[in-house]
């Protein structure tokens, strides 16, 4: 078989495999899209989820210490008058220390309330982030199963057509492969055409004379104007 027949031959070939890709839609994007759509949300989930603890560790941490320092500070003031205060500079101290035991507190328990409405704003993100997983996994499941419903209604024959194009294809050399590739991708999968009445079939472009002799002797020519290969069934 001559490589222009190859040619036409890998083609259609293309072209049927075309069909199959048409027919599967845009599931294969879909179920691409929403499986890295799940794993993203997992992810930021995880996130989120080990944000919380940490949260929650600090959380009680801080109570602990705002509780024990409230503890001190009441313990402190007692001291002003149990009588175990005797002169003014012990006074003074146990005031300055006092007034750094408040100051501590305040900002423990400011820290406090931020740590607690950060928890809540986390576990309320977690919530939506748990209902968006929900939806995202039943519907990546159901384009799932429609997907494969639609390959294994065309698997044989897809399987057989891209064991044909790999046979095809060997019979074709490196630069004319690459060249076929360009045309196919530029010209919508039109790549080979019958030059019909002089004309090229796929543009309408005039063929030369001679362009035509060699199509005919199954020479590799192409279409000056839209760079299509040319063929010509003599009659």
């Amino acid at each position: 078989m001559g490589l222009i027949n190859q040619i036409i031959l890998l083609q259609e070939v293309d072209n049927k495999l075309f069909e199959i890709k048409k027919l599967l839609g845009d599931l294969p994007s879909k179920v691409e899209e929403l499986t890295e759509n799940e794993d993203n949300v997992k992810l930021s989930l995880e996130n989120k989820e080990n944000e919380l603890k940490e949260t929650s560790v600090s959380i009680n941490s801080n109570e602990t210490l705002v509780e024990s320092t409230s503890e001190k500070i009441n313990s402190l003031k007692d001291k002003l008058i149990d009588g175990s205060i005797s002169t003014n500079k012990e006074y003074d101290a146990m005031m300055e220390t006092i007034d750094f035991e408040k100051k501590l507190l305040s900002e423990k328990e400011n820290e406090l309330i931020e740590l607690m409405s950060k928890k809540e704003e986390l576990e309320n993100e977690i919530e939506v982030d748990t209902s968006a997983l929900d939806g995202i996994i039943i519907e990546l499941n159901s384009k799932k199963d429609a997907l494969n419903t639609k390959m294994e209604e065309v698997a044989e024959e897809k399987n057989a057509l891209e064991s044909e194009r790999q046979t095809v294809a060997k019979n074709i050399d490196q630069d004319t492969m690459s060249k076929y590739s360009e045309i196919y991708e530029a010209r919508k999968g039109l790549v080979a055409v019958e030059i019909l009445d002089g004309s090229c079939g796929g543009c309408g472009a005039m063929v030369p004379p001679q362009l035509v002799n060699e199509a005919i002797s199954q020479n590799i020519v192409y279409c000056g104007n839209c760079s299509r290969f040319l063929y010509k069934t003599e009659n």
